[in-house]
């Protein structure tokens, strides 16, 4: 019973003892919260100057008349090609000579009315000296039967008049044709060209119509690029509204229109491979020359020819370039392709807008300053340019555009401008406690 009684004590002791410890942590418990309560309550809230910021760099943006191109590639090709040969047949006398006093030979660039060769002409001047005395001589009986009619009508009839009217008008003809001939052995250039080719040497002899030189005019050349069915429509459009347009300038006398580039089709090309340096080649400009009527009935693509100046004779005929085709001209926004969001075929990009506000520290007030917000703008259409898009300046106002840091912003976020915009040339900057402040965390990447 003793031994009961004890052990029961003990257990009441050990109750106790837990209930009294209970009881403070939870007196100490109740008095650390009114503690942290009314610290709370005269804690100040941050000011939003001093409130965390997402870094970003922006780019300024303007409305400029942007070009809208669709990129083909093809092959470049002489403007005209000509096969020139003699009329008549005879011995190759002699070839013309270029620029350097050497026969004419692949490569010699040649003028219009240059002598190319000639043959050998003896025979051609001795029929023609034949002919020529045959027409004197016909000449001389024709007046000779006319004299004798007048003194004698009877001496010379009717009939005999006339055969000799006929023989002068075949020696005369006779003569003409020898005087073609002794033209056609000296060979000479249609038009300014360079020798693509030549076929015969000094020496030679020829037969009539045998070509002795391939001629390519070159001054212009022509890009012949394959265009699909699919968006030839798209270009036989932009030429004819670029027709109506050139033709009510024209018209219109009273208005000088300066800008060409809105009447021109223009294309910018690009030729493969690159200079000795790893450079690309400059971009040529060209304009869009002709548009077929039918395609090709092998591919089913549009051979579209594109024109190109080549004063310096540096274009080939079968180089391989690509071209850039103006299809329109509208006012709008040209933005880094990096600086939009794409998301499940929508788009969107982020603007920054300045709102005021006012700077604190402890319990100073500084003045006012600025913040920024970013500002979520959803794309309603775009058009793709591959380096940059374009966005029509109808669909959206924009002064700037967010270019680094866009991933992780949220709509109405803060923000802290890494790159802020420089003064324009001559504008001496105002230093106030903002800019102060912005360039202070741009210093130390806060």
């Amino acid at each position: 019973m003793k031994a009961f009684t004890e052990k029961l004590l003990h257990y009441l002791v050990l109750i106790a003892v837990t209930v009294f410890a209970v009881g403070v942590m939870w007196k100490l418990s109740s008095k650390d919260k009114i503690k942290l309560g009314h610290v709370k309550q005269h804690v100040r809230t941050l000011s939003i100057v001093a409130s965390p910021k997402a870094p970003v760099a922006i780019e300024p943006l303007h409305v400029q008349m942007c070009e809208i191109t669709s990129t083909y590639a093809g092959k470049i090709q002489a403007w005209e090609t000509y096969q020139v040969g003699f009329e008549v047949s005879g011995r190759v006398l002699k070839l013309g000579e270029n620029q350097a006093g050497q026969p004419l030979d692949d490569g010699d660039q040649v003028v219009a009315g240059q002598m190319l060769a000639t043959l050998d002409d003896r025979v051609f001047r001795a029929r023609m000296d034949e002919a020529a005395a045959r027409a004197e001589q016909a000449t001389s009986d024709l007046r000779r039967a006319e004299r004798v009619r007048v003194a004698n009508p009877s001496a010379v009839t009717e009939s005999e008049l006339q055969t000799r009217v006929t023989d002068l008008a075949m020696a005369q003809a006779q003569y003409d044709v020898m005087v073609k001939n002794l033209e056609d052995a000296t060979l000479t250039a249609p038009v300014n060209a360079t020798i693509s080719k030549r076929f015969l040497k000094s020496g030679e002899s020829v037969t009539g119509h045998q070509i002795v030189f391939e001629l390519v005019e070159n001054d212009d050349v022509l890009l012949v690029v394959d265009v699909p069915e699919s968006q030839i429509r798209e270009l036989e459009a932009r030429k004819r509204a670029l027709d109506l347009s050139r033709n009510a300038a024209d018209n219109d006398n009273d208005v000088a229109d300066n800008d060409n580039e809105a009447h021109a089709f223009r294309a910018y090309v690009r030729l493969q491979g690159r200079d000795r340096f790893g450079n690309p080649w400059p971009t040529l400009e060209g304009e869009v020359y002709r548009i077929p009527e039918v395609s090709d009935p092998r591919t089913g693509l549009f051979s579209v020819e594109i024109r190109l100046s080549n004063k310096q004779r540096l274009l080939r005929s079968g180089m391989v370039a690509t071209a850039d085709v103006v299809t329109a001209r509208i006012p709008g926004y040209k933005l880094p392709e990096s600086s939009v969001i794409f998301r499940q075929r929508k788009a969107h990009l982020y603007t920054v807008a300045k709102e005021p506000a006012e700077m604190e520290m402890l319990y100073w007030d500084l003045g006012a300053t600025d913040v920024y917000r970013a500002r979520r703008i959803d794309l309603v259409q775009w058009i793709d340019q591959g380096a940059y898009i374009v966005l029509p300046a109808e669909d959206a106002t924009l002064d700037s555009i967010v270019v680094r840091g866009q991933f992780r912003l949220a709509d109405n976020q803060l923000v802290r401008i890494v790159n802020p915009p420089q003064p324009s040339p001559g504008e001496r900057p105002v230093q106030t406690n903002a800019s102060r402040l912005l360039q202070k965390d741009v210093a130390t990447g806060k």
